[in-house]
C-alpha cells in the first residue's frame, strides 16, 4: 500500500513537472522583474515588465509590480495613478491601499493617507498592516497638531465647554434637581 501510494505520487510529481515545463521559479518572468527591482537595476525590470504587461495587461501582480516600480524610481504621481486604477479594479486589494498611503505620506499628505487606509480597511478589515499603518498616521497627526499647539500657545483661548444646568435622563427617567 505505501509503496502504490508512492508511487502515485511520483507520477503526479512527474506530471506536474512536465506540465510546467520544468520551469522554476527562476524562470518566471515576474520573479525575475522583483529580483531586479529589489537589486536596484530599475530600468531591466521596466523593460522586463512592460513586455509581460503587453502580454497580460491585467495581471494583477505585474500592475501591482509596475506601480513599486515607478515609486521606486521617484516617479510619485504614476505610481498613485497605478495604485489607483488596481483599487479601481480590485477594490479588495488591501496591498494597494496600503502602498498608495504610503505615497502619500511621503508625500506629505497624511490626510489622504488616513483616507486610503481607512478605505482599505473597510474592504479587508482583518489586514494587520493596515491598523499599524493608521496608527501611525494618526499619531503622527497627533505630534503635528501638539506641536502646533504649543508653537500657537500664547494665541490659544482656554477651551470652554457649554454646560448643561440639568441632568440629562432618559424620557420618563428621574431628574436630579440642578445645583
Amino acid at each position: 500500500m505505501k509503496n502504490k501510494l508512492l508511487l502515485i505520487l511520483l507520477v503526479l510529481l512527474g506530471m506536474a513537472v512536465a506540465w510546467t515545463g520544468g520551469a522554476g521559479a527562476a524562470d518566471d518572468p515576474l520573479t525575475q522583474v522583483r529580483a531586479r527591482l529589489e537589486n536596484g537595476h530599475l530600468r531591466q525590470a521596466e523593460r522586463q515588465l512592460e513586455a509581460f504587461l503587453q502580454r497580460q495587461p491585467d495581471d494583477v501582480e505585474a500592475r501591482f509590480l509596475r506601480a513599486r516600480l515607478h515609486a521606486r524610481q521617484g516617479r510619485l504621481e504614476r505610481a498613485i495613478a497605478d495604485y489607483e486604477a488596481l483599487i479601481k479594479d480590485h477594490p479588495a486589494l488591501a496591498e494597494a491601499y496600503n502602498n498608495l498611503a504610503a505615497l502619500y505620506v511621503q508625500k506629505g499628505d497624511l490626510e489622504q493617507a488616513r483616507l486610503i487606509l481607512e478605505q482599505g480597511l473597510e474592504t479587508h478589515p482583518a489586514y494587520a498592516t493596515l491598523y499599524r499603518n493608521i496608527t501611525a498616521v494618526y499619531t503622527e497627526m497627533a505630534r503635528r497638531s501638539y506641536t502646533e499647539a504649543r508653537l500657537l500657545k500664547g494665541e490659544m483661548k482656554p477651551l470652554e465647554l457649554h454646560r448643561l444646568p440639568d441632568l440629562v435622563a432618559p424620557p420618563g427617567g428621574p431628574v436630579a434637581p440642578a445645583e
